[in-house]
């Protein structure tokens, strides 16, 4: 199997997990469970441990497709690479410091419907800080082959489209979300808000 074909693989395989990821974490299937017996908080820490599971899967069958470098930096470039990285770890972890981790796990049933509506902290200038330090960390690698490259670039590809329904979601769910998403950038602080 060549390069490419690993390339292909990783896009059909990324399609699919995402397919999958949103079809179990939709509305539909959500009430679907709800009708037959499995109460909030119940289906959030079973949706955290089926993608727990499934990422890793994903992630062990990338990483047995036949691969090669892409790229390798040092210097300056591997500085600016790594600090980005670091960056993309600070984001991450502010995202995470005004949310309700035990909420969040599925662990905890949330006091305002299903998904809290956070607006403070990082969410005041960021409405995705989670994606935004993966998205980070990812594509600032200082080294990376053609697989790991794919593999990020289809993870950001699902981030950037998995946030629509997700925005979808959060204004069912809570009236004031819009004009939170009016007035706060996606991915970009301070950049056009829409």
């Amino acid at each position: 199997m060549s390069a490419w074909e690993s390339g292909l693989w990783i896009w059909l395989s990324g399609l699919l997990f995402a397919v999958i990821h949103s079809v179990v974490a939709s509305h539909t299937c959500k009430q679907w469970a709800y009708a037959h017996g499995l109460h909030e908080p119940h289906y959030r820490l079973l949706y955290s441990v089926f993608a727990l599971i499934t990422t890793g899967l994903w992630t062990f069958f990338v990483h047995q497709l036949p691969d090669v470098p892409f790229y390798q930096t040092d210097g300056l470039i591997w500085m600016v690479m790594v600090s980005l990285q670091v960056l993309g770890v600070i984001v991450a972890l502010a995202a995470f410091q005004p949310i309700d981790g035990l909420v969040f796990l599925g662990l905890r049933k949330a006091n305002e419907g299903t998904d809290p509506f956070v607006v403070s902290g990082i969410y005041r200038w960021l409405r995705h800080p989670m994606y935004v330090g993966a998205m980070l960390i990812l594509l600032a690698m200082p080294e990376q082959t053609q697989n790991g490259f794919h593999f990020a670039l289809v993870i950001c590809v699902y981030f950037i489209i998995g946030s629509r329904f997700e925005e979808t979601r959060m204004l069912r769910e809570h009236p004031d979300y819009a004009n939170y998403q009016a007035s706060v950038s996606a991915f970009i602080p301070w950049s056009k808000k829409r």
